[in-house]
């Protein structure tokens, strides 16, 4: 057996050790961790990368097949499968059998090619399975001696490998729920029916007789009771069934083994020399390293990974660190006699087993607890002041003290300051490469937004946005350590990481120092919020609206003038309107003290118009209050549910419900004009307008009507075939419409005629149309630059962007967080800039530069000639007043009889 060999092995490699050491009597080595020596690419499913004798084979659900050669990596050979989506893949006795569903089937079809050639072999439709549960989804074990489904109500059926023909056939208990297993030799059957206990059976695979049946738990089920039956994949030789939260370890002829979790006996690393470990069963953190008091366990960003083996000779478990850090997407492939596998990050990794005498305690990763800095050391009175505390609670992982704090707080003396906790995350000799691969995780989720202006340096600082809300935090290393720090203010968090790092770097790297912020002339805010708001640039000042104030910056340096409470700002005459969730309010924008705030059920649609603010107010109202006094003018009922946009044009409020009712009031007295009914249903949304003095565009569903302003007579009314999903944009006599199939219309303002149309390949979400000299810009899935008149494409950049143009530049946000300046004239790109989140407003340029908001929380100005951005006022502070290297415990680094040795 290939457990027998695995032991063989791994006893082998003990024993040259030692006696290579013979001269000196000393303990022989033992196995301390896994190194990795090689990787390739793999698709981003797990379960299509497997071990198959002498082959590492990974899939692609598109059908390729690859084999490598396992002790290297190399490949030998590349099989293109028939079948048109892959879910599965096996390889036995020199045949790859792949499951498959034909295009536009949901019924599976499975596939058997010579391992060898690749030719194929044989193909099989599986019976139907009608509607896709998960009680009716074929199953397909595949052993060295057949291959067999198992389908609930069908039973199993066993066929030869190299032929696809029938072996057997088996009803399954009728009544009972089975979740089905295999290993190399057999197909388990974990299974309960009803009442009584969970049971494991074991098949051959050729006859479908039972082989054996074992009771797996003790307790008894009822037909009530919902129980979760799962296998997980382990080395060969070894069965993991699970119920329910329950594991069970078995060896392959059934013989039950105890499961022991890791504890404060696995925790350091075993005594002696004759423990005979076995290979890996599985890959995952470390047990005990899961929600303890300041501990960074909650796989937001990668930790050491451990490969978990069992002791031969107890039955304990005992977790071997890998040299590398392990996302929470890592899969355990399999292991041979020399190696094990991992799947993560899509690619598979070979790890080889590194011997040596133990240092260090498994739980810590091999470094010494000494080795772990006082987490209260790292921020001192001199950095922010006094006022740094201690974590009750957090010198502890398990039963494993540490001789310091790992996690502590800096609490300010003002009550209304904001906390900084700190935490020593991790201390490792690979700590660099965990914090790297941080970062690079966090880059790529969708969920996480970063700030690349203090990227690099040791400092990575992310903001994620959850239904809980918003919340971020700063990851500082330097040397072995790895500190997170965390605070309600994105600016003190970010002052705090530059005074830790500092501070580390005088401990580990003395006499280095990091590099100054560039001053480019550009700079940036930081907010501890979204920034939703276009900026507005007036008089020297930049009014920028997020979700935790509106702020009042110096246009040049980034300097707040004042703050307010979140409002996004729209300035008239030097004054702020801004809809707020309970009302509007007005701010006066030189000083930022209010005006005056109107409190309303709710408020939206918020326009400012000739002395007055018109909004929407709880969901069927619009009310006008005067601008000067927020006083209420009138207030109006519109018939319906729920209303939509208003638009405000030529002293007429034009409003649209979402039971497609268009109502036009007086802009002075709030009395009804007209109203027009557009036939189109309940809308959501509730249609899209668009005003001018000559004409209102309304468009709703698929069709698009043009009305009489004074009248609300019908001009004209056209039908597309989808639905329109943007207002309407009108540029001199064009009204440019975009549909949600990608389609960009442009129609003839007057008579609704068709000029020319863009079809693109789907609706981005992102749809939008602007001109300048001359030149119509179309968003959409690309850029396009088009004459307005006939429509003819003057050039296209593949960018699915937001677009602004500004003399020669055109500016395009694409859905990455880029911002690229482009020439107007031919499309070259001139730079581009990744913010780091989303973009939630447009680019506005002023005075050379360049002002940007994002989801991040950050307000970019950069420079207009090529994208840089600059330092945040604080940063700037901070290079006239630098923090003091810190006092006590310069050197914590592990000495290298404590790092992971690989000597064999």
């Amino acid at each position: 057996m290939l457990i027998t060999r695995c032991l063989r092995a791994l006893t082998a490699l003990a024993a040259a050790a030692a006696i290579g050491v013979a001269d000196a009597p000393q303990p022989p080595l033992e196995l301390l961790g896994w190194k990795a020596v090689w990787s390739v690419p793999a698709g981003e499913e797990a379960r299509l990368s497997f071990l198959s004798g002498e082959n590492l084979i990974t899939a692609t659900p598109e059908g390729t097949v690859t084999v490598h050669d396992p002790g290297t990596g190399a490949i030998r050979r590349t099989i293109h499968t028939s079948a048109p989506s892959v879910q599965e893949a096996w390889a036995t006795t020199g045949t790859l059998v792949v499951a498959g569903s034909p295009r536009g089937s949901l019924d599976e079809t499975l596939y058997g090619y010579d391992l060898a050639s690749g030719g194929l072999l044989w193909r099989r439709a599986l019976p139907p399975s009608g509607p896709r549960t998960d009680n009716n989804v074929p199953r397909i074990l595949v052993s060295e001696y057949g291959v067999v489904v198992f389908q609930r109500g069908s039973g199993l059926l066993s066929l030869d490998v190299r032929t696809g023909g029938v072996h057997a056939r088996a009803a399954d208990a009728v009544g009972c729920e089975g979740q089905p297993g295999s290993t190399s030799r057999a197909v388990l059957l974990l299974s309960y029916c009803g009442q009584g206990p969970v049971r494991l059976d074991s098949f051959d695979p050729r006859t479908l007789r039972r082989n054996w049946t074992r009771p797996v738990t003790t307790r008894h089920t009822t037909a009530e009771d919902a129980v979760r039956l799962w296998f997980r994949r382990a080395s060969e030789g070894f069965v993991i069934a699970g119920v329910d939260n329950d594991e069970f370890l078995f060896t392959q002829d059934g013989t039950p083994l105890p499961v022991f979790r890791l504890d404060r006996a696995a925790a350091s690393w075993p005594a002696g020399g004759d423990i005979r470990w076995s290979p890996p069963l599985e890959v995952g953190h470390h047990p005990d390293a899961e929600n303890d008091a300041g501990f960074d366990w909650n796989n937001a960003w990668p930790l050491p990974g451990y490969f978990i083996s069992r002791d031969q000779d107890t039955g304990r478990l005992g977790a071997f660190p890998l040299d590398r850090p392990l996302t929470h997407t890592a899969n355990f492939v399999g292991a041979t006699s020399h190696l094990a596998f991992i799947h993560s990050d899509a690619q598979v990794t070979a790890f080889r087993p590194v011997y040596g005498r133990p240092t260090g305690p498994v739980a810590l990763g091999g470094v010494p607890p000494q080795a772990w800095p006082d987490a209260c050391s790292l921020l001192t009175p001199r950095d922010l002041g006094h006022g740094i505390r201690p974590v009750s609670g957090s010198k502890s992982l398990g039963d494993l003290t540490l001789p310091r704090p790992v996690t502590c707080d800096w609490v300010p003396p003002e009550d209304d300051a904001e906390v900084i906790s700190l935490s020593v995350s991790w201390v490792s000799s690979d700590a660099g490469a965990l914090f790297a691969a941080a970062a690079g995780q966090t880059k790529r989720h969708e969920s996480f937004d970063y700030d690349p202006t203090i990227e690099g340096d040791g400092i990575f600082s992310y903001t994620a946005h959850g239904a809980g809300g918003t919340f971020g935090a700063t990851l500082v290393n330097v040397g072995p350590v790895i500190v997170r720090l965390t605070s309600p203010s994105r600016l003190l968090q970010r002052l705090a990481a530059v005074r830790v790092r500092d501070n580390l770097m005088a401990r580990y790297r003395p006499g280095e120092r990091v590099r100054p912020p560039e001053r480019t002339g550009g700079w940036t805010h930081l907010a501890d919020a979204g920034v939703r708001a276009d900026p507005v640039v007036d008089g020297g000042v930049v009014y920028a609206g997020a979700d935790d104030g509106l702020y009042a910056l110096d246009a040049v340096t980034g300097r707040v003038r004042w703050r307010s409470s979140p409002a996004a700002p729209m300035l008239v005459d030097g004054v702020l309107y801004a809809a707020r969730p309970d009302g509007v309010a007005a701010v006066d924008a030189a000083t930022g003290r209010m005006r005056w705030n109107r409190r309303l059920d709710s408020s939206f649609a918020v326009v400012i118009e000739a002395g007055s603010v018109y909004a929407g107010t709880g969901f069927t109202h619009v009310v006008a209050l005067d601008a000067a006094t927020g006083e209420q003018r009138w207030r109006f009922r519109v018939p319906g549910s729920s209303l939509g946009r208003i638009v405000v044009a030529g002293g007429t409020v034009y409003v649209i419900s979402r039971e497609s009712l268009l109502s036009a009031l007086d802009a002075k007295t709030g009395a009804l004009r007209w109203r027009a009914r557009l036939g189109t249903g309940y809308l959501t949304p509730a249609g899209y307008l668009t005003a001018t003095g000559e004409a209102l565009f309304v468009a709703a569903g698929t069709k698009v009507f043009a009305f009489d302003p004074a009248t609300g007579k019908t001009r004209w009314r056209v039908r597309f075939g989808d639905a329109v999903g943007y207002a309407p944009v009108v540029i001199g006599g064009t009204v440019y419409l975009g549909d949600l199939a990608g389609r960009t219309y442009a129609l003839n303002t007057a008579s609704g005629e068709e000029r020319w149309r863009l079809t693109t390949a789907g609706d981005s979400g992102l749809w939008n149309v602007t001109e300048s000299r001359g030149v119509v810009y179309v968003g959409a899935r690309h850029l396009h630059a088009l004459d307005p008149v006939s429509g003819e494409e003057r050039w296209s950049r593949p960018l699915t962007a937001r677009v602004s143009v500004h003399e020669d530049t055109v500016f395009a946000q694409d859905e990455g967080g880029t911002l690229h300046a482009l020439d107007a004239a031919t499309g070259a790109p001139r730079w581009r800039f990744q913010t780091g989140g989303r973009f939630q407003t447009r680019p506005v340029v002023a005075g050379g530069l360049v002002y940007v908001g994002s989801s991040n929380g950050n307000l970019y100005a950069l420079r207009a000639t090529d994208g840089l951005p600059g330092p945040s006022p604080a940063d700037l502070d901070r290079l006239r007043q630098p923090a003091s290297p810190a006092p006590i415990e310069r050197d914590l680094r592990p000495s290298n009889g404590d790092r992971l040795r690989s000597r064999h």
